[in-house]
């Protein structure tokens, strides 16, 4: 088997695959071992069909387009491996002469990179922290709020009580809208969970008590058909409820630990330990962001379309997802991009370029630093990251990242990318 490469411009390359005759022949030895099984011959058993038989049962082109298929496949692959080359999508095929068998495959690669600056100018100042009294306090103030009992009261309902509503909206001719209807629905007056102006209306109101007022829509509001719309809202208050805080103290931090804080000082420590790292992990974040901000304009290269447009297909699938979460379908996204005339691929493309441009300089950097990543180092950050987990739910997050896996791989990369930044932080 004979193969010559041919550069036919920075991004294609033309691999040429030539056969003899006897070359051809365990493939048809093969085509016959797979297709035995499945084509039945009166005479023969099922997988002893001679391959002349065989072939005049299912007639030449059939059998030779097995063959040729298990021929180019196998032959472009070694191609691929012997030559290490990096293709981006599927060849396009072209056979030459079937008999004896020559081909050519053109293929797209992955591009190569041209460092425009020395990646080693590129320098991260460290940021500086430190845990302040009040996020301390804060941490505690929601351990006293996640700890609160409710007990129902017959008053007016005031900030910070809990209520369950039934509300439903109308536009100004008294046409009830869509979406902005619930029944039962619960929300703690004052966490501004609701749109602005909604929960104070609901203050000094009682229990069975019915209300009607107007609420105009932010004008950012997440769907655009309520932008700045003034709507008529009919309200009733089912229930309500106000909070039982306990008190901060030795005993409150001994029961929220489970003993394992009997003071509150000791609580109180346990909590700067912990925003400590919060904010090591967080400073972290942020050099690996600026980082890969800086990154692409490191380098350059001719990206072929191919990537983009994967690129493009993985973006939009992330925003199908954080769409889903937020209750909204991407047919309605889609139709608000309509009615201001854009176009959703033409918008992503440029972000989609760097973003792939980034990808590239990254692991060519990886290959520059010779960084490596151990299964242990990867299996002591799963540790870490399974530690956070409840204890009912450790065994379910030790499946996720099981070796080799998407889980396991994006631990991976988060080691190599913090290798690669701390190379480049300012001491």
């Amino acid at each position: 088997m004979e193969i010559t490469l041919e550069k036919l411009n920075k991004l294609e390359m033309k691999i040429t695959v030539s056969f003899s005759e006897e070359e051809i022949l365990p493939y048809k030895a093969k085509a016959t071992s797979q297709l035995q099984s499945q084509v039945k011959v009166d005479g023969f058993r099922s997988g002893k069909v001679p391959m002349e038989v065989l072939e005049q049962k299912i007639g030449h082109h059939a059998f030779m387009g097995k063959v040729l298929d298990l021929a180019i496949g196998e032959s472009y692959e070694k191609a691929i491996q012997d030559n290490n080359l990096m293709p981006i999508d599927y060849p396009k095929i072209n056979v030459i002469t079937h008999n004896p068998l020559k081909y050519e495959a053109i293929v797209t690669l992955l591009p190569e990179i041209e460092w425009i600056k020395d990646l080693s100018d590129l320098k991260l100042k460290k940021p500086k922290f430190k845990v302040e009294d009040k996020e301390v306090d804060e941490v505690l103030e929601n351990l006293l709020r996640r700890s609160t009992k409710w007990k129902d009261v017959d008053r007016p309902a005031k900030m910070e009580d809990r209520v369950e509503i039934n509300f439903e909206g109308f536009d100004k001719d008294g046409i009830a809208l869509e979406g902005t209807s619930s029944k039962n629905h619960p929300v703690i007056l004052g966490s501004n969970s609701l749109i602005p102006g909604f929960e104070e209306e609901v203050v000094g109101m009682k229990k069975d008590e019915e209300k009607e007022f107007q609420i105009v829509f932010p004008k950012d509001y997440h769907s655009k058909k309520f932008q700045n719309k003034k709507v008529k809202f009919k309200v009733k208050l089912c229930r309500l409820e106000e909070p039982d805080k306990p008190e901060l103290n030795d005993a409150f931090a001994n029961e929220i630990t489970g003993g394992h804080r009997k003071t509150l000082k000791a609580l109180k420590e346990e909590i700067i330990e912990e925003l400590h790292k919060q904010k090591e992990r967080q400073e972290e974040l942020q050099m690996e962001t600026d980082f890969l901000k800086e990154l692409s304009s490191y380098v350059k290269a001719e990206i072929p379309q191919q990537l983009i447009d994967h690129e493009i297909d993985f973006m939009i699938e992330r925003m199908k997802e954080d769409l889903k979460r937020r209750g909204k379908t991407w047919e309605e996204y889609e139709k608000e991009l309509k009615e201001e005339k854009k176009d959703i691929r033409k918008e992503l493309s440029k972000s989609a370029k760097e973003q792939v441009l980034t990808r590239l300089a990254l692991e060519d950097a990886y290959k520059k630093a010779n960084i490596e990543v151990t299964d242990d180092e990867i299996q002591n950050e799963v540790e870490e990251i399974i530690l956070r987990y409840p204890p009912a739910l450790t065994e379910m997050a030790r499946k996720n990242f099981v070796e080799g896996g998407e889980s396991w791989k994006k631990v991976h990369n988060q080691i190599r990318l913090r290798k690669l930044v701390s190379m480049h932080v300012d001491k």
